[in-house]
C-alpha cells in the first residue's frame, strides 16, 4: 500500500530525528507520540532498489514509505551529504533528472506501483 498524500509525508518525516543504532538499523521519533520510538531497517539491492521496514502501524499493514522511513533514509543520506525526495511513479521520478532509486513495498518489484521512486541530489 502506497501512501496517497507523498509530499506531505516527506515534508513531515523532515521534523523527526532519527538515529544509527546497528549496520541497517535505525530508530525514528514517533510522528503521533514524541516520546515513543519506531525502529526501521533498511536493505539495499545492486539493482538500484531497497526495501526499509518500520514497526509503525502503517508498515505493519503493508505500508510503504511511511515517515519514518523516509526520516530514515534522509539521515542517511544526508550522512553523505545528500537529500532525497520521494515520488509516486517512476515518471515523476525520471522528469528531476536525478539518481534514482526505488523503494520496494512487500511483493514488489521495480515494475509495478507497489513501491515509491526516490531521486537523490546533492544537499549543498
Amino acid at each position: 500500500m502506497k501512501p496517497v498524500n507523498i509530499k506531505r509525508l516527506q515534508h513531515r518525516s523532515r521534523r523527526l530525528a532519527a538515529r544509527r543504532v546497528g549496520r541497517n538499523t535505525l530508530v525514528v521519533e514517533s510522528a503521533s507520540n514524541p516520546a515513543a520510538h519506531h525502529v526501521v531497517t533498511v536493505r539495499y539491492y545492486r539493482d538500484g532498489t531497497l526495501r526499509a521496514r518500520c514497526t509503525c502501524p502503517w508498515a505493519i499493514n503493508r505500508g510503504v514509505a511511511c515517515v519514518h522511513v523516509m526520516a530514515a533514509l534522509e539521515y542517511l543520506a544526508a550522512r553523505r551529504g545528500r537529500t532525497l525526495s520521494f515520488w509516486p511513479s517512476r515518471a515523476d521520478a525520471m522528469r528531476q533528472k536525478r539518481r534514482i532509486f526505488y523503494l520496494r513495498g512487500t511483493g514488489s518489484s521495480a515494475g509495478d506501483n507497489g513501491g515509491v521512486w526516490i531521486t537523490s541530489r546533492s544537499a549543498a
